[in-house]
């Protein structure tokens, strides 16, 4: 029997491989990452999977239709949770997926919060790490010099947004604030940075994650 594990993230674009990887393995979940619908089948067929998060545009594959094919792949398919994970913005709301086969969905740009809480929601609260409100940096720098630092990355943060909204190229800018982010122990931060030297059409994630940690509600503090 195969073993259980983790999660399958079923999108073509390696942007939020790199994010959603970097989001939940550090609360201790793994993350499996394919490009389209014949390495997603190829991945079921070897591997058992707790939770399937699949994009619908997979360039030229529709995940509406991959769906129906992955549930009838394996007898434990019929039963795994598989969440849209998606730009489209349905009407219907949720309850167009559900319709069409799924038991969820997570929307993009998607935040850190969110994507936690639906990790939790289907693999167990007590396999996912929750937000940490507690700095890495404070245990080796002290709390002051923790806060001072995590304020200058946020002023860093504000200028970078405000950068690429006033049209600067995301490029550059992210390779700046990723490594930053990197050096100061954000690894999630990070990646979402990093990602748009490779995909500028990331920035919607990157910037509704960044906005999150600029609110204040831990989500820096990984």
């Amino acid at each position: 029997m195969m073993e259980k594990y983790g999660i399958l993230l079923i999108d073509d674009e390696a942007a939020y491989h790199a994010m959603v990887s970097a989001l939940l393995g550090g609360r201790g979940v793994e993350v499996a990452a394919v490009a389209d619908s014949d390495e997603a089948l190829a991945a079921v067929m070897r591997q058992r999977f707790a939770l399937i998060l699949l994009d619908i545009q997979l360039g030229a594959d529709d995940g509406r239709e991959l769906v129906g094919s992955l549930r009838r792949m394996r007898p434990w398919l019929a039963d795994c949770p598989i969440v849209a994970f998606t730009t489209m913005r349905p009407a219907a709301g949720e309850s167009y997926f559900i319709d069409r086969g799924f038991d969820g969905w997570l929307p993009k740009p998607f935040k850190a919060a969110d994507l936690i809480a639906l990790a939790r929601r289907w693999l167990g609260a007590d396999r996912v790490g929750e937000l940490s409100e507690e700095s890495p940096l404070a245990k080796l720098l002290g709390e002051e010099a923790a806060a001072s630092m995590i304020e200058r990355l946020h002023v860093h943060l504000s200028e970078a947004v405000a950068e690429i909204d006033g049209g600067a190229d995301p490029r550059p800018v992210g390779h700046r604030v990723g490594g930053l982010a990197g050096t100061l122990g954000f690894p999630a931060l990070s990646a979402a940075w990093l990602s748009l030297q490779d995909n500028s059409a990331a920035w919607p994630t990157v910037r509704a994650l960044t906005l999150e940690t600029l609110g204040g509600n831990g989500a820096s503090r990984r």
